[in-house]
């Protein structure tokens, strides 16, 4: 007997919480890697896993430094409201 095929669309998924498991892998790897000697082969591959990461939360979120630190300060746009 032949396995049936379910031909559905795209699976649902809570993008935010994908998005969270990414930035704890994304952490650990960049904690790791401070153990690491900078030009290693281990280095290099957790560089292209990072990158990899990057790019995954780029194509969910629009953001290509979604997981970067923001800068200090106030928000984007605040300098030309006013009270």
């Amino acid at each position: 007997m032949a396995a049936e095929r379910r031909s559905s669309g795209p699976k649902e998924f809570d993008k935010d919480v994908l998005l969270g498991a990414l930035a704890q892998a994304r952490k650990s790897l960049v904690d790791a890697q401070r153990a690491m000697r900078p030009k290693s082969g281990l280095s290099r591959s957790a560089d292209a896993v990072i990158s990899e990461i990057d790019e995954f939360a780029f194509v969910l979120t629009g953001e290509r430094s979604h997981f970067h630190a923001r800068a200090h300060g106030s928000p984007p746009g605040s300098a030309n409201k006013t009270a």
